[in-house]
């Protein structure tokens, strides 16, 4: 009877230690769980790092991240489960993004351009500066941009005449002609400079061939001796025709006179 007044002692001994140690984890997992959520901040990288406050434990910070103790040991480097307040534990590494980096291109300094031109002695007239063909010098070649500035260049032999400094823009290359020249191609041209550029543009010129010797007039021949005989008579005629024709109106004017001076009477 003694005995089994013993064991329903210890039992209810064990019974109310069981439910104490209960009670105390069912306590303390909320308070945790409330630490936690105000200590574990993301940072910017992806990774939480959780500070140690009081009353924390591996296995409770295990549960709260859904991790492991033996996950926070090996990133933080721990040996035993001791915590010390306000140490700081990775929870999550940082977070590599799987996007790759879009790369920056390299910046282009921006420098003024130029336009150059020259003139050449277009010997096979295809409007192209090809080796042998000869520079003609002292052309005037003009650069128009598109407000109105004007420049002259003035080719050289042997190389190009250039105007630097040009911003980009519309720009118009005229030629004029050189003397004993003619145009192979067209005396201008209209181009588009970007930055950093430089364009060079040719102008073609032929010789123009020599003045084509003019014909001899045909002289007159001189007058035969029958071709003065016949304009002589002629001449006579006319003459004779006319005193004819003054010798009829004085008659009829003496007539016309008489027969008024008859009546008269």
């Amino acid at each position: 009877m003694h005995r089994i007044h013993g064991w329903l002692l210890g039992g209810w001994i064990g019974l109310i230690l069981a439910g104490m140690a209960i009670g105390g984890l069912a306590g303390l997992e909320p308070r945790v769980l409330a630490q936690a959520q105000v200590t574990a901040t993301p940072r910017p990288d992806g990774s939480i790092v959780h500070t140690v406050q009081e009353g924390d434990t591996l296995f409770g910070l295990a549960l709260l991240y859904g991790t492991t103790v033996e996950e926070i040991k090996a990133l933080n480097g721990l040996d035993s489960d001791l915590l010390v307040v306000g140490q700081e534990l990775l929870i999550r590494p940082p977070q590599q993004s799987s996007e790759m980096p879009t790369p920056t291109p390299p910046s282009v300094e921006r420098r003024p351009g130029a336009v150059c031109a020259g003139a050449f002695e277009d010997q096979n007239g295809n409007e192209t500066k090809e080796e042998g063909e000869p520079w003609i010098a002292g052309v005037a070649i003009h650069v128009i941009d598109g407000h109105g500035w004007k420049t002259t260049l003035i080719s050289e032999a042997g190389q190009t005449a250039c105007v630097r400094d040009l911003e980009p823009g519309y720009y118009v290359i005229a030629t004029e002609n050189p003397t004993g020249y003619q145009p192979s191609g067209p005396t201008r041209r209209e181009i588009w400079l970007p930055w950093n550029a430089e364009i060079t543009v040719w102008f073609g010129f032929q010789v123009l061939s020599g003045p084509a010797t003019p014909a001899p007039s045909p002289t007159p021949a001189p007058p035969t001796s029958a071709g003065a005989d016949l304009s002589q008579l002629g001449q006579g005629l006319l003459t004779a025709a006319g005193f004819l024709a003054l010798l009829l109106i004085g008659g009829i004017i003496g007539y016309l006179a008489g027969q008024q001076r008859a009546r008269a009477r």
